[in-house]
C-alpha cells in the first residue's frame, strides 16, 4: 500500500533502456526514460538477440525521455532514430559531451541526475517549476549551451 501506482516511471541505461521500452505497454507507466540506450535496427547483427524492436516505438502513449552522450557513443545513433521515429506523445531528447558513462559517478548523478530528477518531478508530481527546465523554446536545457535539444509536444 505504499506503492504510488498512478506515478510510475519506467528508466532504463544502456540494455536497461530496452527493458523498459519491452514494458513500457503497461497502463499503469506514466512516463519512460532512456540513458545512453536506442533500441537497435533489424540490420544490426545484434538485433536477433534483443525482443525489442522498433515497432514498439508506434506503441508509446506516455511521455518519454532520452538522455544521451556524444554521438560518438554506441547508443547515440539508435537514440537519434528512436526519437525520429516517436510520434504522438510528448517527448524530449537532450544530449552532452560524455561518454556511455553518463555522469552517474558524479555527486547526485551530475547533469543527467539532475535532468533525470527533474523530468521525474515534472511528469509524477506536476512540479511546474521542474517543467521550465523541458518546456517552452526558452527552457532550461535550451538555454544551456552544453546541451543540444530536441523536443516534439511539449510546448
Amino acid at each position: 500500500g505504499k506503492l504510488a501506482t498512478d506515478a510510475i516511471a519506467l528508466m532504463g541505461y544502456s540494455c536497461g533502456g530496452l527493458q523498459a521500452l519491452a514494458q513500457s505497454g503497461d497502463e499503469r507507466v506514466k512516463t519512460l526514460v532512456l540513458w545512453n540506450s536506442g533500441v537497435i535496427a533489424a540490420e544490426d547483427p545484434r538485433a536477433a538477440a534483443l525482443e525489442v524492436g522498433k515497432d514498439i516505438l508506434k506503441s508509446l502513449s506516455m511521455p518519454v525521455a532520452y538522455i544521451a552522450g556524444r554521438p560518438s557513443d554506441i547508443a547515440y545513433g539508435n537514440s537519434v532514430d528512436d526519437v525520429s521515429r516517436i510520434e504522438g506523445v510528448p517527448l524530449f531528447f537532450g544530449n552532452i559531451d560524455v561518454s556511455h558513462s553518463g555522469t552517474y559517478a558524479e555527486p547526485n548523478g551530475g547533469a543527467f541526475g539532475q535532468v533525470g530528477s527533474a523530468w521525474l518531478q515534472w511528469q509524477l508530481k506536476g512540479d511546474m517549476t521542474s517543467a521550465k527546465i523541458f518546456v517552452g523554446a526558452d527552457c532550461g536545457l535550451c538555454q544551456d549551451p552544453a546541451w543540444t535539444v530536441e523536443k516534439k509536444n511539449i510546448n
